[in-house]
């Protein structure tokens, strides 16, 4: 009886990374895409309407990153994986953030909004940290 080799099954390793580096290329491509088009901008915004899982997401930003040899193209690729720290689990409905000029703040009429919205904009600084961190750590490896 015929048996399939699963896909890759002799690659050797090399192109294993290979394979893993376009996907990581084409995941954060997608993502690029998707943020572009909705217009993310300073939103926060629920996990759900990420195209991929966020940390599949924050896996292939370090693999492009290390990948990357380009000073300009790591610092671009960087900027872009820290707007995953505008995504949150659970957050339901987007949150709009946008600037206004402080003559013209209304004081929001339900507290509880504004103590998710401030919740919400320190579990953002939260992860941008942390992001930092992890995307500092894959400049490291690149640098290597």
């Amino acid at each position: 009886m015929f048996q399939q080799q699963p896909f890759g099954h002799n690659l050797s390793p090399a192109s294993n990374e290979t394979w893993a580096l376009h996907a990581a290329n084409e995941a954060v491509s997608e993502f690029v895409r998707f943020v572009r088009d909705t217009n993310v901008g300073n939103d926060l915004v629920d996990e759900i309407e990420l195209p991929l899982p966020k940390p599949v997401l924050i896996e292939a930003f370090k693999r492009v990153i290390v990948a990357e040899e380009r000073p300009e193209m790591r610092a671009l690729l960087l900027k872009a994986g820290l707007m995953l720290s505008h995504y949150h689990v659970g957050l339901g409905e987007r949150i709009r953030v946008t600037p206004i000029a402080s003559h013209r703040r209304e004081k929001s009429g339900d507290p509880r909004l504004e103590v998710k919205f401030k919740r919400t904009l320190l579990f953002t600084a939260a992860e941008r940290t942390r992001l930092t961190k992890v995307y500092e750590e894959a400049l490291k490896r690149a640098l290597h």
